[in-house]
């Protein structure tokens, strides 16, 4: 037992000195040590979200192209379905995951879409995720965006207000661009932040 407790104890000592690889271990290509929310924070969100890929996956859903996101306990849901009833099950899937509070659901049906305004969407999309990785003054790794209609509905996490407007600044230059739909929270704004 004392041999656990001190081999528990050296990883735990040599994963915390070394930020970039105890990040790795929540995923490819995530840094949790540039997002905002604290870890524990971090880890419920994860949990929730991948709960809900769970579900859609679990009820055959994996066909579509579906985008989920949570942030602050709040459910971004995203992409295309072909009836719209299949849109209102993906909603019940997210109200029903445990640490969820809110659902927003920018789902749209498939019908709605036509080949070359996909096409632009991702166009779109494109440019503007090579804007925001260019932008020295936004973290770009805290931004999910989908275009749909010439609509770009961009989730994610400010670390200021500058950097919120930043992000809506280069949205709206981009061309064909119809509306930006932010849902971007400020992380001064988080609701659990002063249970840390």
């Amino acid at each position: 037992m004392i041999r656990f407790v001190k081999v528990f104890l050296f990883l735990f000592l040599l994963t915390s000195c070394v930020g970039s690889y105890s990040s790795t271990l929540f995923g490819v290509g995530v840094n949790i040590n540039l997002d905002p929310r604290s870890p524990g924070l971090y880890l419920d969100d994860k949990l929730a979200e991948t709960t809900i890929n769970a579900k859609i996956l679990k009820n055959d859903y994996k066909n579509f192209f579906i985008n989920v996101k949570v942030i602050d306990g709040t459910a971004f849901l995203s992409g295309r379905v072909n009836l719209a009833e299949d849109k209102l099950k993906l909603t019940k899937f997210a109200w029903e995951s445990p640490g969820i509070k809110a659902v927003k659901n920018d789902i749209v049906i498939i019908d709605e879409t036509s080949f070359k305004q996909r096409a632009k969407d991702i166009l779109i999309s494109s440019q503007l995720e090579v804007a925001l990785l260019i932008n020295k003054k936004v973290n770009s790794r805290n931004y999910n965006l989908e275009t749909i209609n010439g609509k770009i509905y961009i989730y994610g996490m400010a670390r200021s207000k500058e950097e919120l407007d930043e992000v809506l600044k280069e949205a709206k230059i981009i061309a064909d661009v119809n509306e930006v739909v932010p849902s971007i929270i400020l992380s001064n704004d988080l609701s659990r932040k002063n249970y840390l």
